[in-house]
């Protein structure tokens, strides 16, 4: 187990012989950076729901493991590894040869001193990494029965605490990979025991959603027990060591400190109006721009004083470091304003490719380009994806064919689109699809994703509070949402904040004081077979799209769409790319007769008509027919409007009416049904009658009927004006 097949290679892969008359077959690790895309789909299982990479000590990818959730509510586990066959490279799903590498592998190298966490699982070691920040957690691929085909080699001379989950193939897990631990030559092992009355199964990522602190997580690991091998008896009794300790601060020697902030002396500090630390850094020619606290920064820190010294700083000398980074971004560097995938900068929009080039389009009133080494701050997370290269020459008719929807609600796909891409964008309309089962919502929410923003995780469940949203919101471009069944009031607000830009604040975690915030806009997409716009609020930000049933003779099965979709997307993006060309050409000479909610995006896309092929005054006969429909739409879903256009159509058509909210109340249980009186939906007391005459004022509008408020000083007066048109 010494030689390590996961260890850095020069010039050579790893290899499986094959047996004398069967095709010649190797595993290609680590993946060369010409190697072919991997899949994004199962053939069988469909799209992932997570994605672990998994990387030897210089960072370099050696697979993945992917996982699916079944119909039945179960999880299959797929890993996904690069041979060549034949001569052929492909991705397969299979394993790697055993002994198989450990995930979390590249954190071991860059945290010599740290001590070790072993636990079941990916997602477990994920979740004990944010537990346990000074820890490095790893874990075996395969599950508790493969844990014995795993090479354990760099684990030696480390000091390790087994963390099993607290059910019986956990602690049959944590015995085995305890055994062979002490094989390995690790210098100490102890297991912990999970806390009393815990579910069966639980594991670090339990502790996450139960909110569990990082003091907590340590004083579990601090309490665990020496593991004994039974074979280390003296007349029975083992002979117990106490676990030797990792280097504290202080023998570290201020020279290597010194000696490594001097090999990060290439980096640019600077810092975003967040007061977040952020360091540009060449890499292979190119720029790269990373936050300081970054996994990715923190290699490249390690390789530098590997490069300076042969050597690997010690992981408190690293954190030691990158603090003192920290603050000479925020206090000493500039600032700037990050991007992230689409930007407005001196004149022109600009788009991130997210290509390992770091390249960038520039797009301006006479056209667009590639361009190698872009000025502009882009930032990325792990979780997003490389757009294809676009090619100019293309019509946009190509898309036509992709989308099932009448002609409006096609043009109303294709204005989200150049909204997406338009680097000036302050705030973005809302796409909701809908359909029956059957017209693939999801598959040409994906197919939108790759044109905008592409990702690892395409599609995302709903948020369970604004938080986690805003969260998301931190890790890519636009937020698609699949399979939503309903619209929270909560989640309906936020969105609308996250349309057009508002503020998120909040408390760090586990921080009484400092602050987290997230100032900005986001494209988001919804599919969902209900109405997803019943509020009018995010009615007036939305873009309510119907996808037409796709006919069974010529639906195409995923591998085919995929396939022609791929070949098709380069051109599609460029066509996109000259529209939002023909908007930077257009838009400060734009002017609105009448102005929408959503002002800017409707005066842009008056601006990229032309670019478009669309005649003059195309896009906002098609809006403004789609908002209508969709206002009367949800006034039908709002028992109060409803109540309100009937009793003062009926009961005051001329002048209209004045009154408080119980007067309000009382008139309208009157000419309501007795079912609408009990429902949960109508208003029983007088304070709810005043928040729902709010969010019906906009749906009375479109009804000619405007709602105003006032106070005489000892009432609070709602009128109910009728206009004209």
């Amino acid at each position: 187990m010494s030689n390590s097949p996961f260890k850095p290679l020069v010039g050579s892969q790893c290899k499986t012989e094959p047996d004398e008359g069967k095709l010649s077959r190797r595993i290609i690790v680590p993946v060369p950076r010409d190697a072919p895309k991997a899949p994004s789909r199962h053939p069988k299982l469909g799209a992932p729901s997570a994605i672990w990479t998994y990387r030897n000590a210089l960072g370099e990818t050696l697979g993945y493991v992917y996982r699916f959730e079944e119909s039945n509510g179960g999880k299959s586990f797929r890993p996904l590894c690069l041979f060549e066959i034949d001569k052929k490279t492909s991705w397969f799903w299979e394993a790697w040869p055993a002994p198989r590498p450990l995930y979390g592998l590249h954190q071991l190298d860059k945290n010599p001193g740290a001590p070790v966490v072993v636990v079941e699982g990916e997602k477990s070691a994920d979740a004990a990494q944010l537990l346990l920040p000074g820890h490095v957690c790893v874990t075996s691929p395969g599950g508790s029965k493969s844990a014995n085909k795993t090479d354990w080699s760099p684990l030696k001379g480390r000091n390790i605490v087994v963390w099993p989950d607290a059910d019986e193939p956990g602690s049959k897990y944590a015995d085995l990979v305890a055994r062979l631990l002490s094989e390995a030559g690790a210098s100490s092992v102890a297991v912990l025991t999970p806390p009393e009355k815990v579910p069966k199964g639980w594991d670090a990522g339990d502790a996450i959603q139960q909110g569990w602190t990082e003091e907590q997580a340590h004083a579990l690991v601090d309490g665990a027990k020496r593991h004994v091998d039974p074979g280390r008896t003296v007349n029975g009794v083992a002979k117990l060591q106490p676990a030797k300790k990792p280097r504290s601060e202080k023998t570290e020697k201020p020279k290597q400190r010194d000696t490594l902030l001097a090999a990060l002396d290439g980096a640019q500090l600077w810092h975003s109006p967040e007061k977040r630390a952020y360091a540009t850094i060449c890499v292979n020619g190119h720029f790269e721009h990373w936050r300081v606290d970054s996994s990715v920064f923190q290699r490249w820190a390690a390789g530098q004083f590997y490069r300076s010294t042969g050597g690997a700083p010690a992981g408190q000398m690293l954190s030691d470091s990158l603090r003192v980074l920290n603050v000479r971004a925020v206090e000493d560097g500039p600032c700037h304003t990050p991007l992230m995938r689409t930007g407005w900068v001196d004149g022109a929009s600009w788009l991130d490719l997210c290509d390992d080039a770091w390249r960038a389009v520039k797009i301006t009133a006479h056209g667009w380009e590639v361009v190698e080494n872009p000025t502009v701050k882009f930032i990325r997370s792990e979780t997003m994806a490389a757009l294809p290269e676009p090619e100019a020459g293309h019509m946009l008719e190509e898309f036509r064919s992709y989308v099932n929807a009448d002609d409006n609600d096609y043009s109303l796909i294709v204005a989200w689109l150049v909204a997406a891409l338009w680097g000036r964008a302050k705030a973005y309309p809302v796409l909701a699809l809908g359909g029956e089962q059957g017209s693939g919502k999801t598959t040409m929410a994906r197919m939108l994703r790759t044109l905008v923003d592409p990702s690892a995780v395409p599609a995302l469940a709903l948020p369970k509070d604004e938080r986690d949203l805003f969260v998301q919101a931190m890790s890519g471009h636009a937020l698609s949402f699949d399979n939503v069944s309903k619209v929270d009031a909560w989640f309906s607000d936020a969105v609308c904040r996250l349309s057009t830009g508002s503020g998120f604040l909040t408390r760090k975690l586990h921080s009484d004081s400092e602050p987290f915030w997230f100032q900005g806009s986001r494209p988001v997409l919804l599919n969902g077979i209900p109405s997803l716009t019943d509020r009018a609020d995010l009615a007036e930000r939305a873009l309510t799209v119907r996808l037409l049933r796709i006919d069974e003779t010529t639906r195409l099965s995923e591998d085919e769409f995929w396939q022609e979709w791929d070949k098709a997307l380069p051109g599609v993006l460029g066509a996109l790319l000259d529209a939002v060309s023909a908007a930077a050409r257009h838009y400060d000479e734009t002017k609105l007769d009448r102005s929408p909610r959503m002002a800017d995006f409707a005066r842009l896309m008056t601006a990229a008509e032309s670019g478009l092929g669309w005649e003059a005054g195309y896009f906002m006969a098609a809006y403004a027919a789609n908002r209508q429909a969709t206002t009367d739409q949800v006034f039908e879903s709002d028992p109060v409007a409803v109540a309100i256009v009937k009793f003062v159509t009926t009961q005051h058509p001329k002048n209209g009416w004045e009154g408080t909210a119980t007067e309000l109340l009382e008139a309208l249980n009157q000419i309501v049904s007795d079912d609408m009186r009990r429902s949960r939906f109508w208003p029983s007391k007088v304070n709810a009658m005043g928040n729902a005459v709010d969010r019906a004022a906009p749906l009375l509008r479109h009804k000619s009927i405007h709602v105003t408020k006032r106070s005489t000083g000892s009432k609070r007066l709602i009128t109910l004006t009728v206009t004209s048109g």
